[in-house]
């Protein structure tokens, strides 16, 4: 179900085959949204969500790895069907592409992290993830900063001492606070991104597939099942 495979279909008159592939996108370094556990994996509580979205809307879902800085291009060019990974929905990427029901709200307050002593964000080289709502955030502000692939990229410039802080999802992350203490890093500064909260994206004009997505969302919302994943991971 590729983005101009869709488009083309409905602009036809077509309907797409019920047994094609959705092909999901998904970057899954991030608890406890997605992340590939010790089995090899892809877990966490977008998982249980999407698992239970295309048993509602009967869809035939493959899930697939990439960097967060690949997934809304790769939508927008057909290679994934829906992308996901705790993506805040932003006015920037609504002009990019089309988003869910957004069903997940998240903390608005994001934090540098950096040994002590070290300049604040107007003044100091920030490492951040490609393709990130804090990447766009230090690129507004006119922040120095080097951006990278991966977030572990991120964090191995700061341990190397090649940047002076590192913004990005740490405060609630149980998975970094052994590197935070060992690297004797602190929390240093914060700043509030704004954003509509958590959703899914698919190509503009996927209107099918989008209708879809919402309608199983606005089932589960209704019903309590996405307010019991949350209790569950959260």
């Amino acid at each position: 179900m590729g983005c101009a495979g869709a488009i083309a279909a409905v602009a036809t008159g077509l309907t797409l085959a019920a047994s094609e592939p959705v092909v999901i996108g998904t970057d899954a370094p991030f608890p406890a949204y997605t992340h590939v556990d010790a089995a090899g994996v892809i877990t966490g509580f977008e998982r249980d969500l999407m698992d239970e979205v295309c048993t509602r809307a009967v869809l035939d879902c493959r899930w697939t790895l990439a960097n967060f800085d690949q997934l809304i291009p790769g939508v927008m060019a057909g290679e994934f069907d829906i992308v996901l990974g705790g993506m805040a929905v932003t006015e920037d990427r609504r002009r990019l592409v089309d988003f869910t029901l957004t069903y997940h709200q998240t903390d608005p307050k994001e934090w540098y992290i950096g040994r002590p002593g070290a300049p604040e964000p107007a003044q100091a080289l920030t490492a951040v993830q490609s393709g990130t709502v804090h990447e766009a955030h230090l690129s507004d502000q006119g922040y120095r900063h080097l951006s990278f692939s991966t977030e572990p990229e991120v964090l191995e410039a700061l341990r190397l001492g090649r940047v002076d802080l590192a913004l990005g999802p740490f405060q609630t992350r149980s998975d970094i606070a052994d590197f935070v203490r060992a690297q004797g890093l602190e929390f240093l500064y914060s700043d509030l991104l704004l954003d509509d909260g958590v959703g899914m994206a698919v190509c503009k004009g996927n209107t099918d597939l989008l209708t879809k997505l919402n309608a199983a969302l606005a089932a589960m919302l209704a019903d309590g099942t996405i307010a019991t994943m949350e209790r569950r991971w959260f």
